[in-house]
């Protein structure tokens, strides 16, 4: 987000301001969602790849995007260490792109056992740190 500030003298700045609360990391990774009805039964599952992933969500790119709040039981199966991590996530937001033929989807973890977060801790911030 562009935010403009004047400084004392009276002149203005532009600045960037990241509003994520996590560190992200470009990275692609298989994905399996399955769509979780309101009554906790499983209504169907595809297949996905990370665009990038935190320790707080990622970004999928899918051709089925899903309705914002939609709850998703998920696994990701990470390419470098063949590592995999289970949840469960909710839609936070949907972008449209390429004519609505594919779309971007972020998701917000919202469920995941002490093991998943200690390994996306390690992950995400080994990659960031050590580039």
């Amino acid at each position: 987000m562009l935010s403009k500030v004047k400084s004392r003298e009276g002149r203005f700045t532009i600045l960037f301001i990241e509003k994520r609360r996590e560190k992200r990391l470009d990275e692609e990774n298989k994905v399996i969602l399955q769509i979780i009805s309101e009554n906790e039964n499983l209504e169907g599952s595809f297949y996905s790849f990370s665009m990038d992933v935190s320790v707080g969500g990622l970004k999928i790119m899918t051709d089925s995007p899903l309705p914002v709040k939609t709850r998703v039981r998920l696994e990701i199966a990470f390419s470098d260490s063949k590592k995999l991590v289970s949840g469960m996530a909710e839609v936070r937001w949907i972008k449209s792109l390429f004519d609505d033929e594919v779309f971007e989807m972020g998701l917000e973890f919202v469920e995941l056992d002490p093991p998943s977060k200690l390994f996306l801790f390690e992950h995400v911030y080994k990659k960031i740190l050590f580039r």
